[in-house]
């Protein structure tokens, strides 16, 4: 059986069974009347729902969070993380002067702003340099980003292999879900 074609007559099974690009299921929640927005795992659910109930999934709408403490014009290592504190250019820039040009706002930094209300900048510098002295883990790429968990995969496989090879790799996956059962039936 050969891939179908996705229309409201889909089933999920059939759907979830094949590979779909992006373009593809933006494509479809448009001709549909549906929100397009989101990841390619959100447009998948959305997608997945709509083909078994026929209706969008009425999630509550995110409100968008105000700030509550604006940050400061100037830093200091005594500054106290105000509710709502975000990593501004401001900010990284205060941390490069303190740290160094190697600080980076990552995952740690990110969340220690995020939900470090009443800490001070200085546990955040104390906090980022004890996350670097730690052994590095592989960062997990999410779901919807097939193509680059593939090429990391494929590289831990063919050590000293080519970005060409790796390319050349998918361009075969992808292939071979699209023709997906041919000449079964």
């Amino acid at each position: 059986m050969t891939r179908p074609i996705l229309n409201r007559q889909t089933t999920p099974d059939d759907f979830l069974s094949y590979y779909w690009l992006k373009d593809e299921l933006i494509g479809f929640l448009r001709a549909q009347g549906l929100p397009t927005s989101g990841s390619k795992q959100a447009l998948t659910d959305r997608i997945c729902h709509f083909l078994v109930t026929g209706s969008v999934e009425n999630k509550p709408s995110q409100k968008i969070s105000k700030r509550t403490d604006e940050m400061p014009n100037t830093f200091s290592r005594q500054c106290v993380i105000g509710a709502g504190w975000r990593c501004s250019q401001a900010l990284r820039t205060f941390f490069e002067q303190e740290i160094g040009r190697h600080f980076h706002f990552d995952a740690v930094m990110r969340d220690f702003i995020h939900f470090g209300t009443g800490k001070t900048l200085e546990e955040a510098i104390i906090t980022w340099e004890a996350a670097q002295q730690q052994p590095k883990a592989e960062k997990s790429i999410a779901l919807q980003f097939e193509y680059n968990r593939h090429i990391r995969e494929y590289f831990k496989n063919h050590p000293g292999a080519a970005l060409q090879e790796a390319i050349h790799a998918w361009n075969i996956i992808k292939a071979e879900r699209r023709n997906k059962g041919e000449g079964d039936k």
